[in-house]
């Protein structure tokens, strides 16, 4: 019996520490009930709801765009004559440089010169024949023409007499019919000579009529026209650089025959910089709000090269849902750049009103929930950093750009607005931070 009760005895003792052990573990709390209930927050004390923070930006009115883009020669220009001929002096291989101005080519001269002074000569009788028709006959030609007058008036005179005569015998019938005619004939030539002669007096007298002068002044303008031509014809055998370049492609030797406007060679400018590059629709249209252009080249990495835009197509390119732009490249050879150098350009833009970039999951439409406002209207939720506390807002939103939006009005730089989950937030709520900001 006193080994039962000892088995008896351990059994409940064991079990009793096997209870405490339980209790300890399942409700540890109870070995602090004190220290917790000092610390335990109250249920009217609920921790605020935790928010993605996001401070508003500046100005955000610029923005750049970068294309790849390509150097090329500023100027470039194949050359020709405008009239033909033969190639006199076209001693010229590529790589010599020419300077502005400078003779490239020459054509043989000689037949354009025969014309030219065919047309002088021509300019000269006229000019010649003109002045005599403003000034009159000189003394010698006007007594000639006296002379013949008088001497037309006296044969005239004596047709005229024996012409009456002829006339009186033909009445009486001793004069034939054949004998009255010829004196009549006779007579009226005498009178026709008469009045011609006295024409020729009365023109060596007063000088030629305006209308005559007139048409000599009229083929003297054509004739200093037909000369003015010939000269241009002269000048144009004569082929000169229209800019400073560098010859690359020849077409023709010396002594060759070309016809007007086939190339004879091609004339790059090899110290200016121009740059191609392939832009957006958006670019293309905005032109007037670019305010820079730069550029960047890999193997010149330290330098950035000031541009302005040249000239932009209005049409897309073959294959392609681009734009091509021309720059001018603010940069010489010594610089290190070189015709056909890769890189980078950057297209500074800027909008006509200012405007800073929030997120759109930032944004609350006035007719969501718990909105005090119309439900035309967008408002931002506003954080007030002291009592962590937000407040609704009305701006004024523009366009979006990719996930953001352009706020016009209604924000200042610096401010803390909520970046995501606004709609379901409400006026006056207590909010938390996140730790790490």
């Amino acid at each position: 019996m006193n080994i039962v009760k000892f088995h008896r005895k351990r059994s409940a003792l064991c079990f009793a520490v096997l209870l405490a052990l339980f209790t300890l573990s399942v409700f540890p709390s109870c070995r602090h009930s004190a220290s917790k209930s000092q610390t335990a927050p109250s249920e009217t004390e609920k921790p605020g709801r935790l928010i993605q923070p996001f401070v508003v930006l500046g100005d955000a009115s610029t923005e750049t765009r970068t294309f790849p883009v390509v150097v090329k020669e500023a100027a470039s220009a194949k050359l020709s004559f405008r009239v033909p001929g033969k190639l006199e002096n076209f001693d010229v291989t590529p790589g010599r440089r020419f300077k502005q101005g400078e003779v490239v080519a020459q054509l043989e001269r000689r037949d354009y010169q025969l014309v030219v002074d065919r047309c002088n000569q021509a300019l000269v009788e006229a000019r010649a024949a003109l002045k005599a028709m403003e000034t009159g006959a000189r003394p010698e030609d006007l007594a000639s023409a006296e002379a013949g007058y008088e001497a037309a008036k006296s044969q005239r005179e004596t047709a005229e007499r024996q012409y009456r005569r002829m006339e009186s015998l033909h009445l009486d019938g001793t004069a034939s019919e054949l004998q009255f005619d010829l004196a009549k004939s006779t007579y009226d030539s005498a009178v026709a000579a008469e009045r011609a002669a006295e024409k020729t007096l009365e023109k060596a007298r007063k000088g030629s009529r305006d209308e005559e002068i007139e048409m000599a002044r009229a083929k003297i303008a054509g004739l200093e026209i037909d000369l003015q031509l010939a000269e241009n014809k002269l000048n144009d055998t004569t082929l000169v650089a229209p800019f400073s370049g560098v010859a690359t492609e020849k077409f023709f030797d010396n002594h060759e025959t070309v016809a007007p406007g086939v190339a004879i060679l091609t004339l790059i400018d090899d110290k200016s910089f121009e740059g191609e590059l392939n832009v957006t629709e958006e670019v293309a249209l905005r032109l007037s709000d670019v305010v820079k252009v730069e550029c960047v080249f890999g193997t010149i990495p330290d330098k950035v090269f000031s541009a302005t835009v040249k000239e932009a197509s209005t049409s897309l390119r073959k294959n392609s849902r681009s734009y091509l732009m021309t720059i001018s490249i603010d940069a010489t050879e010594e610089d290190g750049v070189l015709l056909g150098m890769a890189g980078i350009a950057k297209i500074t833009l800027t909008e006509e009103k200012p405007y800073t970039l929030v997120p759109i999951s930032s944004l609350v439409s006035g007719a969501d929930k718990d909105a005090n406002s119309s439900s035309a209207e967008t408002n931002v939720w506003i954080v007030d950093q002291d009592s962590l506390t937000l407040t609704r807002r009305v701006v004024k939103v523009g366009d979006t750009v990719g996930d953001m939006a352009q706020i016009l009005e209604g924000l200042s730089e610096g401010e803390t607005i909520v970046g995501a989950g606004a709609r379901f937030l409400t006026d006056g709520q207590k909010i938390r931070l996140p730790e790490n900001i």
